[in-house]
Parts: structure tokens; C-alpha cells; sequence
């Protein structure tokens, strides 16, 4: 339909769920607007369970609404959405995941290579004890 966005959506519930899953949206949308209003109208209209981050400061600064869409890490509160649009929306990868969309960036994730500190969006790996560095994502 024209007048609609098709959304398929990541959806994973660590504390209850086997694995994570995918469910698909038709949203009806009538204007152009942004991922961070879409996900607000599947949320009010559609599926309250949905777990997203549902404040953003619509400038890009704040990064809480930074995800994967279309495959491409981007800021929900700035990709636009156009009626017939077809999106794919992941959460950020290489974030523990909250539930769904929402990730934890203030979490320390220790893996093989090393332990790594989430600060402000940035993955800064832990060399020594007063020495951090930034590491590429």
C-alpha cells in the first residue's frame, strides 16, 4: 500500500527468549517523517511491548536513538521515513542488548581480545588502568 511503511523489526528479550526474532509492520503513514516518529506510532498503535529508546534530541547529538537500519548504523530522530518505504531496524551491534531495539551503551563488555568500556557512543578498550585508548568499531 501506498499509504503505509513496512517495518520489520528485531525483537529479543534476553531474559525470556531462545534467540532473537523478527516481526514485520504495516504502519499506516501519510507524510514523510523520521524512524524515531515510526517507532513511536508502532509503539502507541500497534505493539506496546515494542523496547526502544523512546527519548532522542532530534539533533543527532545525544546518540540514545543510534541503530541499525537498512543495514547502516544511523540516528532514528534523523533517517527519514517516506509512505511505501520498506526498513529493516536492527539494535547497535556490539552492544548488550537490553530488549528488541534498546542496548546497554554504558556497560562494560569483556571478550578474547579484551575489556571494553562503552562511553558516550564511543568503544574505548582498557589498556592499563589510567590509560584508555579508542578502538575502530
Amino acid at each position: 500500500m501506498a499509504n503505509t511503511v513496512t517495518v520489520k523489526i528485531f525483537r529479543y528479550n534476553p531474559e525470556t527468549d531462545s534467540g532473537p526474532t523478527y516481526k514485520t509492520y504495516a504502519v499506516p503513514w501519510e507524510e514523510t517523517g523520521n524512524v524515531m516518529q515510526l517507532l513511536k506510532q508502532i509503539y502507541k498503535t500497534l505493539d506496546n511491548t515494542l523496547a526502544f529508546s523512546y527519548y532522542a534530541c532530534g539533533y543527532r547529538f545525544c546518540n540514545t536513538c543510534m541503530m541499525t537500519i537498512n543495514g547502516s548504523v544511523t540516528h532514528a530522530c534523523f533517517r527519514k521515513v517516506s509512505p511505501g518505504d520498506e526498513l529493516l531496524l536492527e539494535p547497535m551491534k556490539g552492544y548488550p542488548i537490553i530488549r528488541d531495539l534498546a542496548v546497554d551503551f554504558g556497560r562494560k563488555i569483556t571478550t578474547p581480545e579484551g575489556t571494553y568500556r562503552i562511553s558516550k557512543g564511543v568503544i574505548i578498550k582498557k589498556i592499563a588502568d589510567n590509560q584508555p585508548s579508542e578502538c575502530s568499531e
